[in-house]
């Protein structure tokens, strides 16, 4: 099923066959693999898909999705593919989002690594385009510490004492990258950018992001931003 809603017009069919609610059922299911596909589908079905994320916002789908956002670490990597499609350029998504009490659990998901680090990647690459949008909700953003959870990834001992790992560990090495993009984008537009703790520590690790990965142009807007605060 998740290879045949990669096609447009079958996630948008989705609505027409009645199958929307039946999917989200099982995003409730006992068995964490149905857990898991079925957000798996969701994200599949609703990404680039204007018409598909309506009829998830419909059935309540972005809630749902983030009443999962604290279920186990194989299942919560789906579910935040899934907001990521459907929160991509989709006002209405964020509302439900915000509603739903989607902002702090997400904030949860950038704390502590020990079953991984794609959950934190993923919400770093959401960051990151969520916040390239012009007029985007901020406040909770802010007032859920999100720039500080980023600036602690960057103080990991992985990164600023084991650099030479980035180039055998991809993962950890697109984790660095699209944490650099999310803090770059936050501290440009000065979100979260009162806690002078933070804006220190990020200073000081800012020397030692200067990595081969990295966007030039990502560091050097970072760079300058900092010096304006």
């Amino acid at each position: 099923m998740e290879l045949l809603v990669e096609q447009i017009d079958n996630a948008s069919n989705l609505e027409q066959l009645k199958l929307w609610p039946p999917l989200l059922s099982m995003l409730s299911s006992p068995e964490s693999q149905l857990r898991r596909y079925a957000a798996w589908v969701t994200g599949t079905a609703v990404q680039n898909n204007p018409k598909a994320q309506g009829h998830l916002l419909q059935y309540k789908g972005v809630k749902k999705l983030v009443e999962k956002l604290d279920d186990e670490y194989s299942v919560r990597t789906k579910i935040l593919y899934a907001l990521g499609s459907v929160l991509n350029h989709f006002p209405a998504g964020i509302r439900q989002f915000a509603e739903a009490g989607g902002w702090g659990k997400l904030r949860k998901c950038v704390d502590g690594a020990e079953e991984g680090t794609e959950c934190q990647r993923r919400v770093a690459f959401f960051f990151a385009n969520y916040l390239a949008e012009d007029g985007v909700e901020t406040k909770e953003i802010e007032e859920e510490g999100f720039l500080e959870g980023f600036v602690d990834i960057l103080g990991s001992e992985k990164y600023v004492n084991e650099r030479d790992l980035l180039d055998k560990v991809r993962t950890d090495r697109i984790l660095l990258i699209q944490t650099v993009q999310a803090v770059s984008m936050l501290v440009t537009k000065r979100i979260g950018t009162s806690n002078p703790s933070t804006i220190s520590k990020l200073k000081q690790l800012l020397p030692t992001l200067n990595h081969d990965s990295i966007d030039h142009e990502t560091l050097t807007t970072l760079e300058m931003s900092l010096k304006s605060l």
